[in-house]
């Protein structure tokens, strides 16, 4: 009688343990296991960038993105300055920016509508297990005072806002075998107007020396606006970053030159990006 009951009570618990296991797929048995961080390498886990606003044609063709963040480590900031994260602090900060994204506080809205001409866009874009999540914001940083957006935009902002000082602040220079060259029209050296009459260029610089654009760059002919942008790579690249002087700061201090055909053009490049 002991056995029989020992036997009994033994293939009780293999049921109860076969029945709980049937269990697992069951919605709210089991929690569903959290995706893996596993970005691409080679590809951006955030990005911060800039658009539009009263920004020159010119500067608006050549202007990267603030921050650049990839799947390896590897950040770089105006596509001038790099640094690299750790694991961990790639890990945070995507995590961080995506849980800001995901926030369940409603971007506000003004009422009335606020306007403010010709302000830029701020552009958020973070990688996720689940799909990338990305934020566009018309006069993100000129509406802060009056609590147009979600804090939590802005939150998400500031993080990327913070690693981009420090990117900045290590003053490790960011090179590239490709680069990006863009030359807009010049009258006499002065900002010039082309197509729709609008200013292509503003340059501080009013009497700037003009020199001879060099032959070994080679651009394609002007859009309806006067504009010229062309991306190059090897030799082509190397010749661009040693015959013409880059605008660093990006202030729109673009040097003059003047074109085998007699046209004035102000110009400038940088290098490009990764995934550009």
């Amino acid at each position: 009688m002991h056995h029989r009951l020992s036997r009994r009570g033994l293939l009780t618990g293999l049921f109860a343990a076969a029945a709980l296991a049937a269990c697992d797929d069951t919605p709210g048995i089991t929690a569903t296991p959290a995706p893996s961080f596993d970005p691409p390498q080679d590809e951006p886990v955030a990005t911060w960038e800039l658009t539009g606003g009263l920004t020159a044609a010119g500067i608006a063709a050549l202007r990267p993105p603030r921050l650049v963040v990839y799947g390896d480590g590897d950040a770089i900031a105006d596509a001038t300055y790099r640094s690299r994260l750790d694991p961990d602090q790639l890990r945070t900060l995507a995590t961080a920016v995506a849980d800001d994204l995901r926030s369940t506080t409603a971007p506000k809205k003004p009422t009335p509508a606020a306007t403010i001409v010709d302000a830029p866009v701020t552009k958020v874009t973070v990688w996720s297990p689940t799909g990338p999540l990305t934020f566009t914001a018309e006069a993100f940083d000129e509406l802060r005072a009056d609590h147009v957006y979600s804090d939590a935009l802005y939150t998400a902002r500031d993080r990327l806002a913070a690693v981009h000082k420090t990117v900045s602040a290590t003053a490790q220079p960011y090179l590239a075998t490709r680069v990006r060259v863009v030359a807009v029209p010049a009258l006499d050296g002065q900002s010039g107007t082309a197509g729709t009459g609008s200013p292509i260029i503003t340059d501080p610089s009013a009497s700037a020396a003009v020199s001879s654009w060099p032959a070994g760059v080679q651009l394609p002919p002007p859009d309806h606006e006067g504009l010229r942008r062309t991306d190059l790579d090897g030799d082509a690249a190397r010749a661009a970053v040693r015959m013409l002087t880059r605008d660093l700061d990006q202030r729109g201090a673009w040097p003059t030159y003047r074109m085998a055909d007699g046209i004035i053009v102000r110009a400038s490049w940088r290098y490009l990006l990764p995934n550009e």
